[in-house]
C-alpha cells in the first residue's frame, strides 16, 4: 500500500511572518526549541531536484517509523533561508521527551529545524539560512513577549545529542538574536507616520496607482504595528 504523501507549503521570511500573525492570539508558545536535522544534510537538500521530497522524506520517518502523528517540528529552515511549514501551529512539538508540553490550553514550544550536519568538522551554519534561524527566533520571542532565557538547544533538552550541532555555539547564536532590531512597531509610531507622511502623500497623489502604493504602505505599517 502507497504511504499518503503530506504536501507543505515554502514560504519566504516575510510570508512566514504574515503566516504566523493570526496564531498570536491563537497560541501561547513557551519557548523557543531550536534543532538540526543532522539527516538530511545541507549536501542532500543540494542534491535533491524537488526540494519538496526533502521535507516529505523527514515527515515520513516521523510518522512511518517513529509512529509520531505529524512532522515534528513546526516549521523547517533550508540551507535557501526559505521557511518550510511544519505540523500544526496549534499542537505541541515532538521536539524532546519532557519538554513538549502537550497540555489542553495550547500552551507549547515552537520548534524548527534547520537542514544540515552542524556538528564540528562537518557543515557550516551560515548565509541566508543562519540570518532566517536568528530573524525566526527574534520573530517568536518578539510577537509571544519571551524573554530570551526560553531559547533552548535541543542539547540542553537531551544531554545525550549534539543537537542542533556542536559546531553552533548557542552563546553566539543568542546573541545574534539579541542584536537584531526588534521587529515589532507601536501602534503610536505606525499611526504618526501614517498621519504626518502617508496621508499628505495620498491627497497629493496625482494618479490612481500612486495613490494605491500609498494605501498598501500604510497598510503595512498597520500590520507590523499589530493592528491587521
Amino acid at each position: 500500500m502507497a504511504i499518503e504523501r503530506k504536501n507543505f507549503r515554502r514560504f519566504t521570511f516575510t510570508e512566514y511572518i504574515d503566516y504566523l500573525r493570526p496564531f498570536v492570539s491563537q497560541v501561547k508558545f513557551s519557548q523557543v526549541h531550536v534543532h538540526g536535522t543532522w539527516k538530511p544534510t545541507i549536501a542532500d537538500y543540494r542534491k535533491a531536484k524537488d526540494k519538496m521530497k526533502i521535507i516529505q522524506g523527514m515527515w515520513r520517518f516521523h510518522t512511518v517509523t517513529n509512529k509520531w502523528g505529524d512532522i515534528a517540528q513546526h516549521a523547517t529552515i533550508d540551507p535557501d533561508g526559505y521557511i518550510w511549514e511544519g505540523r500544526s501551529l496549534l499542537e505541541a512539538p515532538a521536539s524532546s521527551v519532557g519538554f513538549n508540553d502537550p497540555d489542553h490550553d495550547r500552551i507549547h514550544p515552537f520548534m524548527f529545524e534547520m537542514i544540515g550536519n552542524f556538528d564540528i568538522g562537518a557543515e557550516k551554519l551560515e548565509g541566508s539560512q543562519l540570518a532566517a534561524a536568528v530573524k525566526l527566533t527574534n520573530a517568536i520571542l518578539t510577537m509571544w513577549k519571551l524573554p530570551h532565557e526560553q531559547i533552548k538547544f535541543h542539547r540542553e533538552m537531551n544531554p545525550g545529542k549534539t543537537c542542533p550541532g556542536s559546531g553552533i555555539n548557542k552563546s553566539a547564536f543568542v546573541q545574534l538574536v539579541r542584536d537584531l532590531p526588534s521587529m515589532e512597531l507601536s501602534v503610536d509610531d505606525a499611526n504618526k507616520v501614517i498621519e504626518n507622511w502617508l496621508s499628505p502623500a495620498w491627497f497629493a497623489a496625482s494618479t490612481k496607482a500612486e495613490k494605491d502604493e500609498i494605501h498598501r504602505l500604510a497598510n503595512e505599517l498597520r500590520k507590523a504595528s499589530g493592528q491587521l
